[in-house]
């Protein structure tokens, strides 16, 4: 990276990766190195548009100016906890918190940061992250599940990530919601082994990666992998390489992406 003289703020790339109780944020060089990692709670009274963009843009100001640190972002790149609108940048349906269903996450960060942004469903991140830098490196087709709270998935097919005409491709309504205190067994373990299975036999694809807890990765990776290699053999059952890290690493690869696409059309 070329040095930055005293009176010029050093550009770098934004993640944040938000769920309902947490922020976790990355400051990245040019070439995407790691500067500053932080994570932080979330206050409990955070549903309205205006203490949210306070909160997480006062965040990122904040490490801007970081150890006397004086920085200006390229590009920022919101993973949201719930479908997103691609174009807008608005959650459309919120798996955080209630009231975030609407909130507008680019255009309440540019009221406070002039900078490219862009918000994504936390799924699409962590599969984007994964591709990057995790289990999907080299395929161009993989299934992200994560059995974290809501059962929640992305796709990626030909190395692109499907969105879906509404933005809501990857929900998994018929996948049971798993007590992270409990051990996955028995009927709950069968039927989500073959409503993956099914789906991963509709969709072909080379890798399925799974997020979650151990106590149900342990008994799930070797039952749905059983199963795939005898109803529909090919797609390898693995754990996700990134885990927590997922969301916000696919992120930051958008923020290099729209900070490129930023200077060149400048």
């Amino acid at each position: 990276m070329s040095p930055v003289g005293n009176n010029e703020a050093e550009p770098v790339l934004v993640a944040v990766d938000f769920t309902a109780d947490e922020v976790r944020l990355v400051l990245a060089d040019i070439d995407g190195d790691p500067l500053l990692r932080e994570a932080y709670p979330l206050p409990p009274m955070l549903d309205d548009e205006a203490g949210w963009a306070w909160e997480i843009g006062g965040r990122i100001s904040t490490a801007f100016a970081r150890e006397g640190e004086h920085r200006s972002a390229l590009g920022i790149a919101v993973a949201c906890p719930g479908t997103v609108d691609p174009i807008t940048g608005r959650i459309i349906r919120s798996t955080g918190r209630p009231g975030w269903t609407g909130l507008s996450v680019v255009d309440a960060l540019r009221r406070h940061i002039d900078a490219p942004i862009v918000a994504m469903n936390r799924m699409h991140a962590a599969i984007r992250g994964e591709a990057e830098h995790g289990a999907a490196q080299g395929v161009t087709d993989a299934i992200y599940i994560s059995l974290r709270g809501t059962p929640d998935a992305a796709v990626m097919t030909s190395a692109r990530v499907v969105a879906g005409v509404k933005a809501g491709a990857g929900a998994l309504p018929s996948l049971p919601i798993l007590d992270p205190a409990m051990a996955l067994e028995g009927d709950a373990l069968e039927r989500t082994a073959a409503h993956i299975a099914e789906l991963a036999a509709f969709l072909d694809p080379g890798v399925i990666i799974l997020d979650g807890v151990e106590g149900h990765l342990g008994p799930l990776v070797p039952a749905l992998q059983e199963l795939l290699d005898d109803i529909a053999k090919g797609p390898r059952v693995v754990v996700s390489t990134l885990g927590d890290n997922a969301a916000l690493l696919g992120a930051l690869h958008a923020a290099e992406i729209i900070a490129f696409e930023g200077e060149r059309t400048a």
